[in-house]
């Protein structure tokens, strides 16, 4: 009886143990997963854009190209926070030659820690092949995760609902050979989105308005892509896109954290700029909008023109700039 159960829990791990396999090999043959495909494609652009659902709905690689001469690419993932971009940008960093320019997207609600998350799912491939700059990390954000790696399959297991299509896709992709993304820029164009009703909830929340605050932890990973950057010859530049004026009464210490912001990305020994477009005549109307913080086609179009408009003239007086 005991060495049939022992044969059991022997065959079960074992069928854990290739799953696992699987799925590590899966997700990485995965073009559409950003975190893998960045870690296994030469994409080599001169421009990264970083950040969270902003920057991924509204920065055009293509059109900033158009505009700008430079190959450009949106390195933004869904709800990112800074820790969730300092790993997508390591991973890009250890397939592909260092960007020129690294536009990193900063308001008050990433500084304040409450607004973006990091999202673990994006990374059980790499647990356990990169410990150094991965484990670290996950564990900082996710305490309760990082200890499921050392039973086989219950990293995946983990975070299910999140991996499981991820990981048939990439079985699809590896035997249709396929090896460009359905966003191949990685820029994900809001298709056929309406107004959200964002703001009529935040009015709902916050009758009296909301007050950011400046998050040690956030602050600690702004602070370390910062020296990433400084590291690898990246010049970081920090901006904010336009956000509806209708907003604004609500934000009641916007303007003292935007000041904190520039102040921080002018104190640092880089010289980090810091753009902030909150005067552009689209945040007038929600005609340019789905959101608060997010442009729609039309508004994106726009502001991406704006954008690169500013960056030529920013280089043209930093010319000295690599």
């Amino acid at each position: 009886m005991i060495r049939k159960f022992a044969i059991l829990i022997l065959s079960l791990l074992l069928l854990l143990f290739g799953m696992e396999k699987c799925y590590d090999f899966f997700l990485m043959k995965n073009v559409n997963l950003k975190s893998s495909y960045v870690n296994t494609h030469k994409i080599d652009a001169d421009v990264l854009f970083l950040g969270p659902c902003e920057p991924l709905w509204m920065m055009d690689p293509d059109l900033f190209q158009k505009y700008t001469g430079l190959k450009a690419y949106n390195l933004s993932t869904v709800h990112a926070n800074f820790a969730e971009n300092q790993l997508m940008l390591e991973l890009y960093l250890r397939a592909n030659k260092r960007p020129k320019y690294l536009f990193l997207y900063v308001t008050g609600e990433s500084v304040d820690g409450t607004f973006n998350v990091f999202n673990t799912y994006n990374f059980p491939q790499f647990i356990g092949y990169h410990r150094s700059f991965i484990k670290s990390i996950v564990q900082a954000q996710d305490s309760s995760y990082i200890y499921h790696e050392f039973f086989p399959f219950l990293k995946y297991a983990y975070y299910n609902d999140f991996v499981n299509f991820n990981a048939f896709q990439g079985l699809k992709h590896f035997l249709a050979g396929r090896s460009i993304p359905y966003f191949p820029n990685g820029y994900v164009r809001p298709h056929g989105i309406v107004w959200d009703g964002r703001l009529e909830r935040f009015e709902k929340e916050h009758p009296k308005g909301y007050t950011f605050k400046w998050a040690p932890e956030e602050y600690g990973y702004l602070l370390d892509l910062l020296e990433m950057g400084y590291r690898n010859d990246i010049q970081i530049i920090l901006y904010e896109s336009p956000m509806l004026n209708e907003i604004k009464p609500f934000l009641l210490n916007r303007d003292e954290i935007k000041n904190k912001i520039s102040n921080f990305a002018g104190e640092y020994g880089n010289n980090v700029p810091y753009w902030v477009f909150d005067t552009m005549k689209i945040s007038d109307s929600r005609d340019y909008f789905f959101s608060i913080l997010n442009t729609n086609n039309k508004g994106s179009a726009i502001f991406n023109k704006t954008f690169a408009d500013y960056f030529n003239q920013w280089q043209k007086n930093n010319s000295s700039l690599k």
